[in-house]
């Protein structure tokens, strides 16, 4: 899916890219031992502070199934989603 959602059409969507993919790059693809998978929280409570303070992890999730960057990969106990990164699409 890489549409937008309705629900996320009044977000800085291009500010939030901007952090997410930066983050994503710096914290797991340049780091040696880290691979290319992250849990959506995970991922939401290392950039919360850096996005958009309407940004609810229910909406984060939406975020990310909108991304080219972000591959949903599996559903963890905890109800959160694991992705792969995708990185020929990070800008």
């Amino acid at each position: 899916m890489n549409e937008l959602p309705a629900r996320l059409q009044s977000f800085d969507i291009s500010h939030a890219d901007d952090v997410v993919c930066e983050y994503l790059q710096t914290t797991y693809l340049n780091h040696p031992t880290r691979g290319p998978y992250i849990k959506s929280r995970v991922l939401y409570e290392g950039v919360e502070d850096d996005i958009d303070d309407r940004f609810s992890l229910e909406l984060f999730g939406l975020f990310c199934e909108s991304r080219p960057y972000l591959e949903k990969w599996s559903r963890g106990y905890g109800g959160s989603y694991r992705y792969r990164i995708l990185e020929e699409h990070l800008r």
